[in-house]
């Protein structure tokens, strides 16, 4: 009996990862409608965006990126103040509302592709960002928060997007 609730489970997980990268695809669409210089990059389950193109050297497994981001779960097909979660980007703060009473949190974020911090999708899709590059990484809730009931503001299993301005990259 508890391996055909597991099973259900599995079916019910699989049915919403799928419906979301559905939606993850649409999000897409309506940024390659809205420019259509941008261009889009798939890594194993990420989708990346590219909005202003960076330049220099690629990010490659094992490498450092320094950035500015703000996170959104998704919830329909927009990414708004409403499902803001976490930003170290002042302006977007502002825009979006937020308190900046702590104003030493807005400070731009390093961080090693190997670091254990960093949820799959996000790292997968950052493999191959330059310096200078505006970008949004789209990716299901497989790939995120999954294995947390939640995440602070982020609903369980919710697929998530990243605006990011990376500063620079480097492979050493």
């Amino acid at each position: 009996m508890a391996a055909l609730a597991v099973a259900s489970c599995n079916k019910e997980l699989d049915a919403t990862y799928e419906q979301q990268e559905g939606t993850i695809a649409s999000i897409v669409q309506s940024f390659l409608n809205a420019d259509s210089t941008r261009t889009v990059s798939y890594q194993d389950g990420s989708t990346r965006v590219t909005v202003v193109q960076g330049s220099g050297e690629k990010l490659q497994e094992g490498g450092a990126v320094s950035f500015f981001y703000a996170g959104h779960y998704l919830s329909g097909t927009s990414l708004s103040a409403s499902n803001l979660f976490a930003t170290n980007y002042d302006v977007y703060a502002r825009s979006a509302n937020w308190n900046l009473s702590d104003t030493t949190a807005f400070t731009v974020a390093t961080v090693k592709l190997s670091d254990s911090e960093l949820v799959d999708g996000l790292r997968k899709g950052l493999i191959g960002v330059q310096g200078g590059e505006e970008c949004y990484i789209l990716f299901s809730g497989m790939y995120g928060f999954a294995k947390n009931k939640t995440f602070g503001l982020v609903p369980a299993n919710a697929a998530l997007a990243y605006h990011l301005w990376i500063q620079s990259v480097s492979n050493e």
